[in-house]
């Protein structure tokens, strides 16, 4: 008879190309996702990959079984998004995927507040870029600078991010104002974002005011950018309502500024009555809202 667990461990190898990176994915170490895999392999009397330079590649018994794990995984995970949902309790873990700069800056400040609200929750912050599956449960709650398109994900506008051009207060007084940050930066120094699409907004707006100006670092975490701009670096586009605060770093007077990013919350419709990431999805709409 077939394991689940044994169908978790095929579904991450053929994901993640290899057994060190479907190991990451479930938290174990490769060898033992080697092993669950021979005795998968032994139980279905078939080999399921071939091995690869490039990795694990599914045979054509790996591509029969694959729709079966698929259907398998997703029946679970219903059963568990339905359990979670209807529990009423404000206790247990709920897992945020969010961006770095939205924990550090617009999150981790307030959760002194949200735990004396609700000691028995504990919350389970992932900072990251990658785009995760709400269906499978990867996160129950996402943070996103981007509309998720998830299929049966309940999406909600909490709010969005204006940007503008900042220097240090010692970068200032050191190598002077830019005349006219509007059109140029030219004897200057840059910090941009990495060159991505993730950030093209931002970049298509900042490199051609650069005018020959030195680009000192690209980064693709906004918390870098931030934490170098404000010690004398350069220059940086970074979200207003996070530099304003900041008494090191000086907002260059522009005319224009780049289109704002929204944050999106996303959670998947079987888990948004549940009451511990009710809590939470209504904490994160408080602070990040305002």
């Amino acid at each position: 008879m077939l394991d689940w667990d044994d169908l978790r461990y095929f579904l991450a190898i053929h994901r993640q190309g290899t057994l060190a990176r479907a190991a990451t994915e479930l938290a174990i170490n490769a060898t033992t996702v080697g092993r669950r895999l021979a005795v998968l392999e032994e139980r279905t009397q078939a080999r399921l990959f071939d091995r690869t330079p490039d990795g694990y590649v599914l045979t054509p018994s790996g591509r029969d079984l694959l729709p079966h794990a698929e259907r398998i995984e997703a029946e679970t995970q219903g059963i568990e998004r339905e359990v979670v949902g209807a529990d009423q309790r404000h206790a247990g873990s709920v897992r945020v995927t969010v961006t770095e700069m939205l924990a550090t800056r617009f999150i981790a400040p307030h959760l002194t507040t949200f735990f004396a609200r609700y000691p028995g929750i504990t919350l389970e912050l992932e900072c990251t870029n990658r785009t995760v599956s709400l269906s499978r449960r990867e996160a129950d709650i996402a943070l996103r600078l981007a509309r998720p398109r998830e299929d049966n994900v309940v999406t909600r506008r909490l709010a969005s991010i204006p940007l503008a051009l900042y220097a240090s207060r010692a970068y200032l007084d050191q190598r002077g104002t830019p005349p006219d940050p509007d059109h140029s930066l030219a004897g200057h120094d840059a910090i941009l974002f990495a060159d991505s699409r993730l950030f093209r907004v931002e970049n298509a707006w900042f490199e051609p005011r650069l005018d020959g100006a030195k680009i000192a670092l690209r980064s693709d975490s906004v918390s870098s950018i931030f934490s170098a701009a404000a010690a004398g670096l350069g220059i940086a586009l970074l979200p207003t309502a996070a530099a304003d605060a900041d008494a090191d770093l000086v907002r260059l007077d522009t005319k224009t500024a780049p289109e704002p990013r929204v944050i999106w919350q996303a959670v998947h419709a079987d888990l948004q009555h549940s009451a511990r990431i009710r809590a939470v999805l209504d904490f994160l709409g408080e602070i990040v809202g305002a």
